[in-house]
């Protein structure tokens, strides 16, 4: 599902200030959720007409037009890198709010929010809910090193070690303990793509080996096989 994306500037004609001119802003909406951006600039009250300008100073006008730009360069930008864009984290992006964690769980509510965002258009909710196990999965182990949590920049291949034989210690199946790994490998993965790390250190380790179980042919199986005209 394609995603709405509008921007609408506008003044409230109640907030003027004792200079007599008040805030212009920017109102971004997406997919029906919007969110308040102030664009720095001020005109008066009288000078406002959204018809024709929005103002009537041209050079207001001109650094508006330049502002929206940035609003759908920026949006353009983190609807390729993420594929999912909220209202608010776009407003964070454009007022330089750190919306990137330099820790690991950290990391991994921002990854499960954005996943959240996207269910019902580019996410299923069955993997929003795995994910959620997957990222509980991970909170217990870091309790469980007795840290509260843990920085990225810190984490190395041993990490990804020491979670395997805690995953191992619980029983869990081979196929289990990879989905596990595989989230923890995401984050770190997401974690190169935001700069916070030159490479991802599990990139080339070993995951766990699933033996898949050999299907035997049935009565009915062979007999259709014998049917087959070669």
């Amino acid at each position: 599902m394609r995603s709405t994306f509008k921007t609408l500037f506008y003044i409230n004609r109640q907030k003027t200030k004792a200079n007599g001119l008040t805030s212009i802003l920017c109102r971004i909406t997406i997919d029906g959720k919007n969110s308040v951006i102030t664009t720095n600039e001020e005109c008066k009250p009288a000078e406002w007409n959204i018809k024709q300008g929005p103002t009537t100073d041209k050079k207001i006008n001109l650094r508006l037009q330049s502002f929206r730009e940035l609003v759908e360069k920026t949006y353009q930008e983190l609807l390729l890198k993420d594929r999912v864009v909220s209202a608010e984290l776009l407003k964070n992006r454009l007022q330089g709010i750190a919306t990137y964690s330099s820790t690991l769980l950290g990391l991994g509510r921002a990854e499960l929010q954005m996943v959240k965002e996207g269910v019902g258009k580019s996410k299923a909710e069955g993997t929003y809910t795995n994910l959620c196990y997957a990222n509980r999965m991970l909170c217990e182990f870091i309790k469980d090193l007795e840290s509260k949590d843990i920085e990225i920049q810190s984490v190395t291949e041993e990490l990804f070690e020491e979670y395997r034989f805690f995953l191992k210690k619980k029983g869990l199946k081979g196929s289990s303990i990879n989905n596990y790994l595989c989230w923890l490998s995401r984050l770190m993965f997401r974690a190169v793509s935001q700069r916070i790390i030159r490479y991802n250190p599990f990139e080339h380790a070993e995951y766990e080996k699933v033996e898949k179980a050999i299907r035997f042919l049935s009565k009915s199986d062979v007999k259709n096989l014998m049917a087959m005209k070669m």
